[in-house]
């Protein structure tokens, strides 16, 4: 019963957050990575540098 109600419990949160928001995310999120073409880029929870809006 136990084991049944987890795996409920993990598809509600599932189809509740987004696979971008759910899950751990590396210590370095949110870093500086650098500025190319005007565009900062940072790490996001996967660890990939990734183009931000803000621009430096």
């Amino acid at each position: 019963m136990a084991r049944i109600l987890g795996t409920m419990s993990d598809r509600l949160l599932g189809a509740v957050l987004r696979e971008k928001t759910a899950g751990a995310c590396v210590p370095e999120h949110g870093s500086f990575c650098y500025c190319r073409s005007g565009y900062r880029y940072t790490m996001n929870c996967y660890g990939i540098c990734t183009k931000q809006t803000t621009r430096c």
